[in-house]
């Protein structure tokens, strides 16, 4: 599943490394074009009727990260016909390599619920990132540990990862399916992470070099608007948290 918007420099090398790196695998290409005014949506349109491997669907106008996800992840509950599917989100901005989807793929298909590729693990990293990002991610991550502490997780905020559907399908229940994320912003990453772990997902890392150098197109990130969210969205897990406590103390 791919996040785009105003990514026509990349996405046609990005879904075509993507083809090379599943060669011999059943999968789909979900394009999720968040309301691009470039030439992103005529590029993918064409994608789409090369080849019937990538499904394209776009919101009217920008909605932000929080929104693309819910209806993409709505969008592979409806079409999944088993729980023991892979759902890999990466970026389409060529940071995310794609010859980590495989690693992430064999890592949920090993037993894991979600699988992170982590910039925070012993063998992960960053390449080519201005500090000032890296130390907004960093204390990002770390407000996060110390609010929401998960066993064997340091990158709560990386898009990069793995989820087997089946824990997608159990969250959904819980939450709603649309109710699975409210944030709009980028901190629906660590919001998903740990709605994901409050109703028993098993999470695993595998170390990833994030390489900003890669990065066709500018940043969408606002830092400002994000450390808002970030505020605000620590309050409300805290409580979500607690009602998934008294629904789980009740049954």
């Amino acid at each position: 599943m791919l996040p785009i918007y105003n990514e026509a420099a990349s996405i046609a090398h990005v879904i075509e490394e993507i083809r090379r790196a599943l060669w011999g695998y059943r999968y789909r290409i979900i394009a999720l074009d968040d309301g691009s005014t470039d030439r992103t949506p005529h590029i993918l349109k064409d994608l789409t009727e090369k080849k019937k491997d990538v499904v394209t669907l776009r919101t009217p106008v920008n909605m932000g990260i929080g929104a693309v996800f819910s209806v993409g992840i709505s969008y592979v509950l409806g079409v999944s016909k088993s729980g023991e599917d892979i759902l890999i989100i990466m970026e389409s901005d060529q940071t995310s390599t794609t010859s980590t989807i495989r690693q992430l793929s064999a890592r949920v298909g090993s037993g894991f619920d979600v699988v992170i590729a982590s910039r925070y693990c012993p063998g992960g990293g960053y390449g080519n990132f201005p500090l000032g990002r890296r130390l907004f991610s960093y204390s990002a991550n770390i407000l996060m540990r110390l609010f929401f502490p998960l066993p064997k997780v340091a990158d709560y905020t990386i898009f990069f990862r793995g989820y087997r559907v089946g824990i997608l399908k159990r969250a959904g229940e819980v939450y709603g399916r649309f109710g699975l994320i409210q944030s709009k912003g980028f901190v629906a990453n660590a919001e998903l992470l740990v709605k994901l772990a409050l109703v028993g997902a098993r999470i695993g890392e595998i170390p990833f070099v994030y390489d900003y150098g890669k990065k066709q197109g500018g940043s969408k990130l606002s830092i400002v608007q994000t450390v808002n969210e970030y505020i605000v969205t620590l309050l409300y897990l805290r409580q979500v948290r607690g009602k998934v406590s008294a629904l789980a103390r009740r049954s």
